[in-house]
């Protein structure tokens, strides 16, 4: 079923992985920032409760998610050729 030429399938595969990998970026970039934030600026000692980090959750599901559909689109654009 390997076509010559830029399907509609194939504009559509390599759109969904591309969009899916900057997803998987931007999540990657979030977890770096709260790295940074934990282990590069710790929280001040007196202070007893321990800290939330609200952009962890999210920044974990973009990079999951992001390299899943990635993958996936990705696979079925390499068993095309």
């Amino acid at each position: 079923m390997a076509t010559e030429g830029l399907t509609a399938w194939r504009v559509y595969l390599y759109a969904v992985s591309f969009i899916a990998l900057i997803v998987a970026i931007a999540g990657s970039v979030n977890l770096i920032a709260v790295a940074i934030e934990v282990f590069v600026y710790p929280a001040p000692q007196p202070y007893p409760v321990p800290q939330y980090y609200p952009d962890l959750p999210g920044s974990v599901a973009q990079v999951v998610v992001g390299l899943v559909v990635w993958g996936y689109h990705w696979r079925l654009l390499r068993k095309e050729r």
